[in-house]
């Protein structure tokens, strides 16, 4: 059994959308995702139905052929295979519940582990194998120390392409699950991967 206080978990980000992942097992996911007043989830469709509950806020949600507005204590229900993207009219929080996909659990995931290698190797090497990913794979990266250089410079060279997901924090070994949510811009293909994959946030989205 799990239990999470969400008053305590909403985080905002004046950068980027934050992302927790409450929940990852096969064939459910829920992610928290707290989003600034103007930022937004990329257009994207998921494997399976989507449950939107707004805990915070006011959002605009695009799916279909027309907008929906979504205040808090609203719940929408977005059926699988339907592109869907989000903008935040407000500070908003959401809780973010998908069924039916395939799961994400560190097991399946490849590993790339930089501990043994000299510093001035690892950057080329995430960079490297981040650019082999197709849209929506992932692998997790295992480090000897908190990489938020690394992040930044993947943001910065790459924007809006990853989303960065904290699994364990330290001391002594960081794993980070870095997953393709967009391709490079000028694609053919400028879909984007389900937040709530990162989101597998979606980063911590």
């Amino acid at each position: 059994m799990q239990k999470h206080n969400l008053n305590v978990l909403i985080e905002y980000d004046d950068e980027r959308f934050r992302l927790r992942v409450l929940m990852d097992e096969p064939g459910y996911r829920m992610v928290l995702l707290s989003m600034r007043e103007g930022q937004r989830i990329p257009e994207h469709a998921t494997q399976g139905m989507v449950t939107v509950h707004a805990i915070l806020g006011h959002v605009t949600v695009y799916a279909g052929l027309f907008p929906d507005e979504l205040y808090a204590g609203e719940i929408m229900c977005i059926e699988s295979g339907v592109p869907h993207r989000i903008e935040a009219l407000e500070d908003s929080s959401l809780l973010v519940l998908s069924t039916g996909g395939t799961g994400s659990s560190t097991g399946n995931v490849e590993e790339l582990d930089l501990c043994k290698l000299p510093r001035s190797q690892r950057h080329a090497l995430v960079f490297e194998r981040f650019d082999t990913l197709a849209l929506g794979e992932s692998f997790v990266l295992v480090n000897d120390h908190n990489p938020v250089l690394l992040e930044r410079e993947l943001e910065n060279t790459r924007p809006g392409e990853a989303a960065w997901e904290r699994i364990d924090r330290g001391p002594e070994t960081y794993h980070i699950r870095i997953r393709r949510i967009a391709l490079p811009h000028g694609s053919e293909n400028l879909e984007v991967a389900r937040p709530e994959e990162l989101v597998h946030e979606i980063h911590d989205v």
